[in-house]
């Protein structure tokens, strides 16, 4: 009896190593070619606000006995302001000069958020590098782009959340009539707390467009850049809000009623 034993051949290996290598290479340079600004963008909006999510909670919950203390002493004016300067806290502006009850609050809030966002920035300014990077170098208007992207990476921002008191589901009208109605639903908006809004038509095409969406520290407004059409101009007022698009004029929005 006779112990069989089989060798793979040298070359064999090699090739199968080649191959693996090969497609190894394919895929990456796949997964390139798939990543763009606006990927970036999202992707970095989405892992940011969950990023700093819990943060921003503790942070209003530690503000709530500093604006109540200065309320019952009468400091009205000091009150508003931490309000305002939380808000954009939240929203990752700068605030250059506190309120004195908050300067202690506000450094240990930037210190702690610096820590969660840095982790999400590196994965993401590597992702830019490495579109930078392409073959033949990337395209002037994505340079153009990723520059923007980053910029927003760095500057520590994390999408600027939803306000309480915002309603992120709208209806889309054409008409307004003057008792305060609306025409036929045209479509609807959804707002997103990443930063993206998405605009679902009803009409023929049935094509949703996509975007991102910027508010105002009192969220009242936002500058929304959809797709294709460049930035429109929405305005809420309760449940009831305004749409001006460039290229159509005056829209109308209101809040979706839920299912019953």
């Amino acid at each position: 009896m006779f112990l069989s034993v089989s060798f793979a051949h040298p070359t064999h290996v090699l090739m199968k190593q080649l191959l693996l290598a090969l497609l190894l290479v394919s895929f990456t340079a796949s997964s390139a070619l798939a990543d763009s600004p606006e990927a970036i963008l999202k992707d970095y909006r989405k892992q940011a606000t969950q990023a700093v999510e819990r943060l921003n909670q503790s942070l209003e919950k530690a503000a709530t006995p500093i604006i109540t203390k200065l309320v019952s002493s009468g400091d009205t004016a000091g009150a508003e302001l931490v309000t305002s300067q939380l808000k954009a806290k939240v929203a990752g502006e700068p605030v250059t000069e506190p309120q004195a009850s908050a300067v202690q609050l506000f450094s240990l809030y930037d210190e702690a958020r610096a820590k969660a966002l840095a982790p999400v920035q590196k994965s993401c300014i590597a992702r830019i590098d490495s579109l930078l990077k392409t073959a033949g170098g990337a395209k002037l208007e994505t340079v153009t782009e990723l520059g923007k992207v980053r910029a927003e990476i760095e500057a520590g921002k994390a999408g600027t959340s939803v306000m309480p008191s915002m309603s992120t589901q709208w209806t889309y009208h054409a008409t307004e009539k003057p008792d305060g109605s609306v025409g036929p639903t045209h479509g609807e908006l959804h707002i997103q707390p990443d930063g993206t809004v998405t605009i679902n038509d009803f009409g023929d095409a049935k094509i949703p467009h996509t975007g991102t969406w910027k508010a105002n520290q009192k969220g009242d407004k936002l500058t929304l850049k959809v797709q294709g059409f460049g930035e429109w101009k929405m305005e809420i007022k309760g449940g009831i809000g305004t749409l001006e698009r460039p290229d159509v004029g005056l829209r109308y929005l209101r809040v979706k009623a839920p299912k019953t």
